[in-house]
């Protein structure tokens, strides 16, 4: 089986990575160490997003700014943070809820008014599990293929650049559970993590153990 992307985890940036790469035409594959019922992982015990905004947005109140986001994460990282990364993700997150509200993506609705912090955060109407789900209709709606318990257990490098993933065999593959997977891309690619998504993935099945090259 060959795919254009490989995505390896099935929580929140994984599956925004998935989501992104197929509404742009790519064939994805998703492989999630967790059985179905336990997938998503810490996206799953989440509750809300904390959104930078200069004004009120509909289910935010008054303004977050970005300094005061910046001044925020300083507290609760004692410091340890990158300040130019932090403020991409600070002024990236203003845009979250618009682009999870498009209704091909269809994500849970977001709670009006929910507790003293609504005008840093925004919570979802179910909480994690409820966005994880969503994520994951999303994705089989624009047909990501996800593979469960299918935790990788390897990676292989050639001068420090990605090779091939080594997968036990997921659920509801083709292949006996008893055999492992290996996912690659073409040796000429030059893949990027985003997500842990890798372009131009192919998978296949090998005997007893992961294959080598």
């Amino acid at each position: 089986m060959k795919v254009d992307v490989l995505v390896i985890g099935g929580g929140n940036a994984a599956l925004c990575a998935a989501l992104m790469a197929r509404e742009a035409g790519a064939s994805v594959l998703l492989l999630e160490a967790a059985p179905r019922d336990w997938r998503g992982g810490n996206s799953a015990h989440t509750r809300n997003l904390r959104c930078m905004h200069d004004a009120p947005q509909d289910v935010l109140v008054d303004a977050y700014p970005e300094e005061e986001y910046w001044q925020d994460l300083l507290k609760v990282t004692g410091g340890l943070t990158d300040e130019q990364l932090a403020r991409l993700v600070i002024r990236a997150s203003s845009t979250c809820r618009p682009w999870m509200r498009q209704p091909r993506r269809a994500f849970p609705a977001l709670a009006v008014g929910a507790l003293h912090v609504a005008r840093t955060n925004a919570f979802f109407m179910g909480g994690g599990k409820a966005l994880v789900n969503a994520y994951y209709r999303s994705a089989e709606r624009l047909g990501v293929q996800v593979h469960y318990d299918a935790p990788v257990e390897r990676l292989e490098l050639e001068d420090g650049r990605f090779v091939a993933a080594h997968a036990a065999q997921p659920t509801g593959a083709s292949a006996s559970a008893s055999r492992p997977a290996r996912c690659w891309p073409p040796a000429a690619s030059n893949p990027t993590a985003a997500g842990c998504a890798r372009p131009g993935a192919r998978t296949n099945a090998a005997n007893g153990r992961p294959t080598t090259s």
